[in-house]
């Protein structure tokens, strides 16, 4: 065994040994993506939540974007203790790419169905109203 692949296990018990005694213990959560458009548009980015028939819908939106080709994507959702917290990305299109010039306002919807007090999202957006869009 290599130096550096010793170094590199060591490193990742390090890492493992570190999350276990903090206390973090961060579980994944399935989820469900939505099909079909939100109900409501949003000029901001900022995410919504509601209860829905003992699950939790989120929606994320990315708020006004100048073309299409933009889309947002859950990554992962992860409990820790009572807070759900999902894991998104804003996808913008290749600099190439031929789009539609046509305002677009892009946002998922996901349901889930675990026990959650809370959900936050990652990277951090304002919390809206739900339904409470801007058009």
């Amino acid at each position: 065994m290599s130096a550096a692949s010793r170094s590199g296990r060591l490193a990742a018990l390090a890492l493992g040994a570190a999350v276990c005694l903090s206390g973090l213990n961060m579980e994944d959560v399935p989820f469900e993506v939505l099909k079909g458009r939100p109900r409501r548009q949003s000029e901001q980015a900022r995410y919504e939540v509601e209860k829905q028939d003992g699950a939790l819908i989120v929606t994320i939106h990315a708020g006004r974007k100048p073309t299409g080709g933009y889309h947002v994507e859950v990554r992962r959702v992860e409990r820790e203790g009572d807070r759900c917290v999902a894991h998104y990305a804003v996808i913008e299109p290749p600099p190439d790419a031929l789009v539609p010039q046509v305002i677009t306002y892009p946002a998922v919807t996901i349901r889930i169905r675990a026990a959650c007090g809370t959900v936050e999202v990652k990277p951090p957006l304002p919390r809206g109203a739900p339904g409470g869009g801007d058009r």
